[in-house]
């Protein structure tokens, strides 16, 4: 076991890496920060002094080994950390470090000091937590060193074996530890054994070499021959590592010493990790930290460091002077300063010697702001950290500035705002407070008690009926329910708002408000919100509430109440034509005649838009329908708006209570039953409820759910109806009339569905179906036209012009064979609008006729707004033609308008030869009617086509 080489190079390869960690430690334990560092089982691996001074901590319970929980539980026994609160957060700190999250928090000690924790976890796993006293800067002191000393003693205090050989590789000597290091037997391993004998002897007790046997052999006789001294680590038989050092003699012998070394190799990469621990906690550093020696020549410094002054790791190499580095930060461009660099050093020197450690304000040139700290070591050389405090310069600033702002703020708050302490004497108060009481500025301001201002607050008269004393004693009383909000109402009618607020540490921030107008608004709000705001009638929510009370008192006391529903008739077209300004008018003069009308006790609201009703007691429903009757009467003659006459009436639905039910919802749908009835009448009617109107309703129901499905389940299906010219009987078109085949209520009559279809919008796609069907349909005739009806409500629907040049494109009908009818009900609805729409239409090519005319609301001002093509005149009039001098005078006047204007005149619904030639006469250009042939379905159309040709030839 022998190596020639001497081991001092080695001894001072060891001493390298401890006298980093040592100068490292002592580098930390004079940082402004405490610093701890946690392995991956989060237990302490470097520990700085500063850390244990901050938390007050014991350094026999927080050092090297002791578990993040422990710590934790040492904290709570100096009363840094609440112990209800410790499991909580031990949980939450491990967790996010386990997710790999830096944080930072704060954290007040039992001695008063608030503490930053800045938690990181460390690239080579583990964690680290920097602390940093928040209210004051205090020296960094070292514990690292102290551990290194440890581990230092420990390894001095270790017993080695030997062993010498003589020059012809003979053992000299060997002591007990080098046979029990290695489990030898001492009758083999003994003087005058061979060298090659002890090798093999000891590769045969299990110990080995990092190579094989016969290599081991042979380095080892080379090492003899060379006379070459090495350090060789070898296994024991157990796996321990044991180091052998060789030294030759001048003789040729040599001696070899063989130390166990386990733990110190165990050390030794243990040591390696904590440097590399170390390094990253400096390079993760918030601050800059750099290590001076007594020279003031670098040696060693963090990344944070070189970028704060811009210098490259070639410019901040160890050994570099202070005085190079200003020097090249300044060339670099990091900061600008009117000294030279020599004059900064000296300055520095200055400091150090003083041992001042104050901070220095260092402004970057890149309006940063850096605070610089010298800390002079008792071994000599000082440490200086870097800090930038640019957003802490901008909090300073930002704080004074707001002070500046809360004292502008508190004067001029449109509240009044009195700041007092836990013995309700004042703090601060503003002049909006004073001034809204007429209180004394002398008397009120700081250090005054709330009592004296109560008392001279009554003694002024503010508060009328009420003493200081019993004042305060009410007041005192009110803060013990906690937080609150209370009105004062003085003396002068004003109301101030009081609200109390605890302070965190002990008093009341009271805040007054003079809510006198919102109290006012509140109650005008509180009115509009039960009041119609157009009429001032009660809303409909107010009138289920007098509803509610009426039926109430039906139950208890007996008598009547009846429900009258009212709904304008043709409103919206005053609407339309005369603009909403008279439309509003005419509402209120509606509700004003409504109110004029009823009794005392009697309710009139505005349920919305044009509907109105009234609860009315009495005896019933002799008195709901006098006054329905009355009312009908009254307002079907409004008076003159912007100048023109207008033409409305009102429908009146009738429910008396009990006998309609004492439930608000099913008097209301009664009521609304009628009301529907009324203006199925013909409008400008009243209706009592009827039982068999509720069946009549679920009939409708019922009817409206079978039309939903229709379309989709095609039980529609088009007949076509002749048109023919009256001077040559020729054949012109057809129209296209819409048949519903129910698959078991049979053939329904367009007069009972195409109704209700308007009422729920279905038209609009039932309407789309028929265009297109009768286009399609059509487009296979010879060159005749196709009528189809528009609904008014497909006016309203958006995409009209749209869908009928769609349908002419896809059937490939040319515009000017499709014919659309329109009625006076589409124009009455929107007419500029519905006016607009036909003349699209007529750009496209299509014929326009007005269908029934002379019925309804018959006005010759839309012949003169749109130049239709045709009009029709309605069948009530050609099928009383024997009948009724009127409907002679009419079809004459209908025919006679359109030879003027040009226009074509129909008559609809003839069916003998007598009406025929009563037409012929009046000067209508064409028929429509059972005597040219009843509507048939598409398939028959050849056929009537054939057939009129045929009639045409005859005649």
């Amino acid at each position: 076991m022998t190596s020639t080489r001497d081991n001092k190079p080695d001894a001072r390869r060891d001493e390298g890496p401890q006298a980093l960690v040592g100068l490292s430690q002592l580098a930390l334990d004079h940082m402004e920060q405490g610093v701890c560092v946690y392995d991956a089982d989060n237990r302490i691996v470097l520990v700085n002094q500063r850390y244990l001074t901050l938390f007050n901590m014991s350094a026999e319970i927080v050092r090297i080994g002791t578990s993040y929980r422990d710590v934790l539980g040492h904290s709570v026994a100096l009363g840094n950390i609440p112990a209800a609160e410790v499991d909580a957060l031990y949980a939450s700190r491990i967790a996010l470090i386990a997710a790999g999250k830096p944080f930072r928090t704060r954290q007040t000690l039992a001695s008063g000091v608030v503490i930053t924790l800045e938690l990181k976890p460390l690239p080579g796993g583990g964690w680290m937590t920097i602390c940093d006293d928040v209210s004051r800067l205090a020296r960094l002191e070292a514990e690292l060193r102290l551990q290194t000393e440890r581990s230092q003693h420990a390894l001095a205090n270790m017993s080695h074996g030997l062993i010498m050989y003589d020059a012809d590789s003979r053992i000299v000597v060997c002591n007990e530890r080098f046979l029990n290091l290695y489990n030898l037997d001492p009758d083999i391993v003994k003087p005058g054994v061979s060298h090659w004998t002890a090798i093999d002897h000891w590769l045969s007790r299990g110990n080995r070499a990092d190579v094989s046997g016969d290599e081991f052999r042979d380095a080892r006789l080379d090492d003899v021959r060379t006379r070459s001294s090495k350090t060789v680590h070898v296994t024991r038989h157990d796996g321990r590592r044991i180091q052998t050092v060789s030294r030759f003699m001048p003789d040729g012998g040599w001696v070899t010493v063989h130390e166990d070394v386990t733990e110190r190799l165990q050390y030794e990469e243990t040591l390696k990790q904590q440097n590399i621990m170390l390094d990253a906690a400096l390079e993760n550093m918030a601050h800059g930290l750099a290590f001076y020696d007594g020279d003031m020549r670098l040696r060693v410094c963090n990344s944070t460091y070189r970028q704060i002054y811009r210098l490259s790791p070639e410019q901040t190499r160890p050994g570099t002077h202070l005085s190079e580095l200003i020097r090249q930060s300044m060339a670099n461009g990091a900061f600008a300063s009117e000294y030279s660099p020599q004059q900064i050093l000296e300055a520095a020197r200055e400091r150090l010697a003083r041992r001042d450690s104050s901070p220095m304000r260092r402004r970057m040139v890149n309006d940063t702001v850096i605070s610089v700290r010298y800390c002079a070591l008792a071994e000599g050389g000082f440490v200086a950290t870097y800090e930038d405090i640019t957003e802490h310069e901008h909090a300073v600033e930002e704080l004074s500035e707001q002070y500046r702002r809360f004292d502008a703020a508190l004067n001029n708050m449109s509240q009044g705002l009195c700041m007092l302490d836990s013995s309700l004497h004042v703090i601060v108060c503003n002049r909006r407070y004073i001034e809204m009481y007429g209180l004394s500025p002398e008397i009120v301001k700081p250090g005054v008690s709330m009592r004296e201002i109560m008392e001279h607050s009554c003694q002024l008269g503010i508060h009328p009926n009420m003493t200081g004393a019993r004042l305060y004693a009410d007041y005192v009383e009110r803060l013990r329910e906690g937080e609150h909000t209370l009105h004062r109402h003085l003396s002068d009618g004003r109301i101030i708002k009081l609200n109390h607020k605890r302070m965190e540490h002990g008093g009341w921030v009271v805040t007054y408000e003079d809510v006198t107008e919102r109290h006012k608004a509140q109650a005008r709000v509180a009115h509009m919100a039960r009041h119609d705001s157009l009429t001032d009638l009660p809303n409909r929510t107010l009138f289920r509430e007098k509803m509610g009370e009426g039926l109430n008192h039906v139950a208890i006391a007996g008598g009547a109440m009846a429900v009258l529903c009212f709904d304008l008739d043709k409103f919206k077209t005053v609407n339309d034509r005369l603009g909403h300004a008279a439309g509003d008018r005419l509402l209120r003069w509606v509700a004003a005649r409504l109110k004029e009308n009823v009794g005392e006790h009697d309710t009139v609201a505005r349920l919305g838009g044009d509907e109105f009703a009234i609860l009315q007691r009495g005896p019933q429903p002799q008195s709901a329908e006098t006054l329905a009757r009355r009312l009908v009467d009254i307002i079907a003659h409004p008076p003159q708006l912007q100048s023109q006459s207008v033409h409305v009436g009102v429908s009146v639905g009738i429910a008396v209570a009990p006998d309609h039910g004492l439930d608000a919802d099913e008097l209301m749908k009664c009521a609304d039953l009628a009301l529907y009835q009324a203006k199925a009448k013909g409008r400008g009617a009243y209706q009592l409820f009827e039982p068999e109107m509720e069946e009549e309703a679920r009939s409708r129901h019922a009817l409206e759910h079978d039309l939903r499905g229709a379309l989709e389940a095609n039980e529609f299906h088009l007949v076509f109806q002749p048109q023919v010219r009256l001077d040559t009987t020729e054949l012109t078109g057809f129209e296209a009339l819409l048949r519903w085949r129910h698959p078991s209520r049979g053939l329904v009559s367009p007069a009972e569905f195409i109704p209700l279809a308007e009422e729920n919008g279905l038209i609009v796609p039932i309407g789309e179906w028929v265009l297109r069907t009768a286009c399609a349909t059509a487009a296979s005739w010879p060159d005749v036209t196709v009528a189809v009806n528009l609904s008014p409500v497909q006016f309203r629907s958006r995409g009209l012009v749209a869908m009928v040049t769609s349908a002419l494109a896809e059937a490939g009908l040319p515009p000017r064979r499709l014919e659309l009818e329109v009625t006076e009900t589409a124009l009455l609805d929107d007419s500029k609008a519905t006016i607009e729409i036909l003349h699209q239409l007529r750009a496209l090519g299509v014929r326009v006729s007005l269908d029934d005319f002379g019925v309804g609301y018959s006005s010759l001002s839309y012949l003169r707004k749109f130049p239709f093509d045709r009009i029709k005149i309605d069948r009530s009039f050609v099928g009383t033609l024997g009948e009724s001098p009127e409907s002679v005078a009419i079809v004459r006047t209908i025919a006679s308008l359109g030879s003027v204007l040009g226009v074509e005149t129909t008559a609809e619904g003839v069916e003998t030869i007598e009406q025929l030639d009563f037409v012929r006469e009046c000067g209508c250009t064409a028929v429509q009617g059972y005597y040219f042939g009843k509507p048939c379905p598409a398939a028959e159309v050849g056929r009537a086509i054939e057939t009129l040709n045929a009639v045409r030839r005859v005649a």
